[in-house]
């Protein structure tokens, strides 16, 4: 693993070195991708040496299986690779190969990362440890490409940008080991940068579409419910990015109303389309899953690792009348003293730096002044939107802190870069002030 590590290293350097000139972002470039690395190591270490298990050593159990299957009879494999998850494909697995986890096996967004999973358990004689560092080098790229993005719209931001995109400590832990959330995130990253590199028109238009609609199936096979909050959020950014450019202030208002109405019939209209692949957070079961959920969260088994919202009719106005704390748990639970083992006591620790931040941020610049700011910005209004709208999907209908922490990882980095430009803005206005000042003493 060191020798990887090394090799790692290395070649991040070399591509610093050749990028750095004309890209000065460039320098966060090694220690973002060795920072993601360490994040993945540490996460295996946890839940192999304090855990003992978890998702992640079934992950690689099952990947580890297919891997074997391959080896041992590529026509079989095959079979396996393209089939479903029922019993008869189970059945070609042996005893040389082992079996993978049945009731992984079966359910569909699990075996598709099982066969994200292959080429890495192939690359590395399927070792655990080596297989999440690759996976770690991998993800990288959407984090990493999330990143230069903001940059581009706000250079003078960009160490900031960094502390958001690539180096808050819950997307290191959870979105680098072996699980799905590490290739939800990146795919979910590369979606928001291609959406925006057809917004601007940037690179070639048929390459981007093709882009779109691999990273899309990547998400909705894996994680579904984050098209939930992106197709609508994504809406508003498309919308907004029009209305912002016409000048006539009059025309802009009288438009508005329009492209409300606009978002919301497409939404519903794409997400009903979707109905059988977002599972239980497609229209007509998201209600009542979380109203379920919310109910059966009482129960003894849950050892305190959930929270209450309180009870909910399974209907529109009886989720909205939830939105504020389920936006809030969404946004900022577990709290630390809802911790009740390491893990858990982490994501804490981040979640009070991520509260206290947004006060400061909310109280130092007055609200019609950020307002302003955000929808000068279609960008910023996106990042808002999309975390708002998710926090408040995810706090309702996950009443789990262990599902919660990972359920909620795309909305991190674009809330964060959100706060982070809105703060570091407001410094600069007030820098500039502060020098007006002086110079009119002088």
């Amino acid at each position: 693993m060191v020798l990887l590590l090394i090799l790692a290293f290395v070649l991040g350097s070399v591509i610093k070195r050749r990028m750095i000139l004309n890209n000065p972002e460039y320098r966060y470039f090694v220690w973002g991708l060795m920072t993601k690395i360490f994040g993945g190591i540490f996460f295996a270490c946890i839940y192999i040496f304090y855990y003992g298990q978890g998702d992640t050593t079934g992950y690689y159990e099952c990947a580890m299986a297919f891997s074997r299957l391959l080896v041992h009879d590529f026509g079989d494999f095959l079979t396996v690779f393209f089939g479903d998850g029922t019993q008869e494909m189970k059945s070609y697995f042996t005893s040389e190969t082992g079996e993978p986890l049945m009731y992984m096996f079966a359910e569909g967004s699990t075996r598709f990362t099982m066969k994200l999973l292959i080429p890495f358990m192939l690359v590395t004689g399927n070792s655990y440890f080596l297989t999440t560092v690759l996976v770690a080098v991998f993800t990288y790229g959407g984090l990493w490409q999330l990143f230069r993005m903001f940059v581009r719209h706000f250079p003078q931001h960009t160490r900031v940008l960094a502390i958001a995109v690539l180096f808050m400590p819950s997307v290191l832990f959870w979105g680098s080991g072996i699980l799905k959330d590490s290739f939800t995130l990146a795919a979910t990253c590369y979606l928001i940068v291609i959406i925006n590199n057809l917004i601007e028109r940037r690179g070639v238009l048929m390459l981007n579409v093709l882009k779109v609609i691999l990273f899309g199936i990547v998400v909705i096979s894996i994680k579904a419910y984050v098209i939930v909050i992106l197709l609508p959020s994504t809406l508003v950014w498309m919308m907004y990015n029009r209305i912002s450019k016409i000048r006539n202030a009059l025309i802009r208002k009288l438009i508005v109303p329009i492209v409300y109405v606009a978002i919301l019939a497409g939404s519903y209209f794409g997400l009903t389309a979707m109905g059988e692949s977002l599972g239980k957070f497609s229209v007509d079961r998201a209600l009542k899953t979380a109203a379920i959920n919310q109910s059966d969260l009482k129960q003894e088994y849950y050892e305190g690792n959930s929270f209450d919202i309180g009870d909910f009719e399974p209907t529109v106005p009886g989720a909205l009348s939830k939105f504020v704390p389920a936006t809030l748990a969404g946004l900022f639970r577990p709290y630390i003293w809802d911790s009740k083992n390491v893990v858990m006591l982490l994501s804490g620790l981040e979640n009070l730096f991520v509260l206290i931040f947004t006060v400061i941020v909310l109280f130092k610049m007055r609200w019609k002044a950020m307002t302003r700011f955000v929808m000068s910005h279609p960008l910023l209004l996106y990042c808002l939107v999309f975390s708002i709208l998710f926090s408040f999907m995810i706090g309702l209908t996950s009443p789990n802190f262990g599902a919660l922490v990972r359920f909620r990882l795309p909305m991190i980095p674009l809330y964060m870069a959100c706060l982070m430009i809105i703060y570091g803005e407001l410094n600069t206005i007030n820098y500039k002030k502060r020098l007006s000042l002086s110079k009119k003493k002088v």
